[in-house]
Formats: C-alpha cells, structure tokens, sequence
C-alpha cells in the first residue's frame, strides 16, 4: 500500500463525519453545535462562517423580494386611491377590479411569513372580486365588499406585526408602514361605499345617477377623516355615520403613533448597538 492510500485511509473516517455533522447541523440550522467535533478551530471558524454568510445572503434574497412586492403593492394603492377615482366614471368599472386583483397577490407575497388561512382568503376574495363583477347582483357585490374589508384588515395586521418583529428600519419597513397606512384608508373607503349605496341620507352628499360608480368622494372623505383634516363639505347625518367618523379619525392617529413609536424605538436599539460595538 503506497502512502497515498494510507493518507487517504487515515483522512476518509474523519472527512466523513466532518461532512456528515456539516450538514445534519445545517439542515438544524445550530451552529454552536458544531463545537464538540474534535476538530482544529480554524475548521470550525471557516464552517461557521460559511454558513452564516451562506444564510445572510439568503436572507437578503427573501428581503429584495420583499421589497419588489412591497413596491408594487404601493404603486397599485396609489393608483386606486389618488389616481383611478380622477378618471372618468366608465372607466373605473373595469380598471378597478384589476388594480384591487394586483392589490390582493402582491399584498399576500410581501409578508414575510404567509399563512395558509391567508391565502384561502386571498383565492376567496380573488373570486368574489371577478364573479361579482361579472354578475352584478348587488347581494354579492356587498359580500365581496365585507371579504375585501376581512382581507385588508388582516394585511394591515399582518403588516403591524411584520414591522413590530423586524430587527432594524430598512426600506422594506418604511414601505410596509406607508402601504399599511394607505390599506387603512381604503378599508374606510370601502365602508364608507356601502353606507352611500344602501343609505344615501346617511351624509349631506347626494350622488348623481352618472356619479353612481365614482370612487373620488368614498376615497376622499375616508383619508381625509382619517387624517382628521375634515374640510366640512361633506357631513355624517346620522348617529351611526357620527361614530364610524369618529372611529375612522382615532384610528389613523393610533396607527401613526403605533407605527412612529415601532420605527423610532427599533432606530435607537440600532444605533446604541452600533455605538456599543465601536467602543
């Protein structure tokens, strides 16, 4: 037997259990146990830092497309809500219902943990969006409607959550704080849209017959309650309007001050972390 093969003999044992330990530890995901191998550190050091580089990097992949998601989900609540209630009334019908559809998948794919009840909901609320539509009952538009209403409510609180568990303030959280806002707004919007189809004595405004479709005024006086600007041309008349007004202006301020308190509470952590580690 030459010494090749003797080196070979002597190494084999020992190369197989380094890799077989690597990977049954990766696959765990405990790199501190890597330690009670009775290898040289530098082995362990190189290991170690392997696979933490290796998963940094996979987490930036997740992060980068978060944050594609995130972007696209924000250009779409910006249309809806500032540009699409500008255009005329006959094309609204249609556009509308693609913009809520873009809405509704990147909402669910800019989360980093997606649930499964989630995306029962998003097929739910997908379908219900394009039936109701298509037939036009107004039973099933109002059901369609209060989906929408769950759907957002749960991405906003998803949302919350998201930003409350992430460990620094990077564009993905200011992206998700800005959608969150905008997802407020139309979730009152939606609200409001209900009240002026079924009860049009509820506030002072009075649609027309060609205004029947127009979602400027829903869009307007829900962020402009919520912002608690509240210009006065446009009134509750009735109790229940009152509360929901009142309810819509508390909450646009509590979620600003939730939101102010997350990102400026994970900002100092960040920086006296930082500070601790240059000294």
């Amino acid at each position: 037997m030459t010494s090749y093969h003797r080196t070979i003999e002597i190494i084999s044992p020992f190369a197989t259990s380094l890799f077989a330990i690597y990977f049954v530890e990766r696959a765990k995901g405990d790199y501190q146990n890597l330690s009670y191998i009775y290898f040289p550190n530098p082995i362990i050091t190189f290991m170690k830092a392997k696979l933490s580089a290796a998963k940094a990097k996979k987490r930036l992949e997740v992060l980068r497309t978060l944050t594609i998601w995130n972007s696209v989900l924000l250009v779409s609540l910006v249309f809806v809500s500032f540009i699409l209630p500008v255009l005329p009334v006959p094309w609204q019908k249609h556009l509308f219902r693609i913009a809520y559809s873009v809405i509704y998948i990147s909402a669910y794919f800019s989360l980093y943990k997606k649930p499964k009840y989630l995306l029962i909901l998003l097929v739910v609320v997908f379908l219900l969006e394009w039936i109701s539509g298509v037939v036009g009952m107004p039973v099933l538009l109002a059901i369609a409607r209060t989906v929408n209403v769950l759907f957002f409510l749960v991405m906003v609180t998803s949302l919350i959550i998201q930003i409350a568990r992430s460990k620094d303030v990077n564009p993905g959280v200011i992206l998700d704080s800005i959608v969150g806002y905008l997802l407020l707004g139309l979730i009152f919007a939606i609200f409001i849209t209900l009240i002026l189809q079924h009860d049009p004595d509820a506030y002072n405004y009075k649609q027309t017959v060609e205004e029947g479709l127009n979602a400027s005024i829903p869009n307007y006086y829900g962020y402009i309650t919520m912002t608690t600007v509240g210009y006065g041309d446009i009134l509750p008349l009735k109790p229940y309007t009152r509360s929901l007004a009142t309810f819509i202006a508390i909450s646009g301020q509590l979620y600003i001050a939730i939101i102010i308190a997350l990102l400026v509470g994970k900002f100092a952590a960040t920086r006296n972390a930082g500070m601790k580690n240059e000294e």
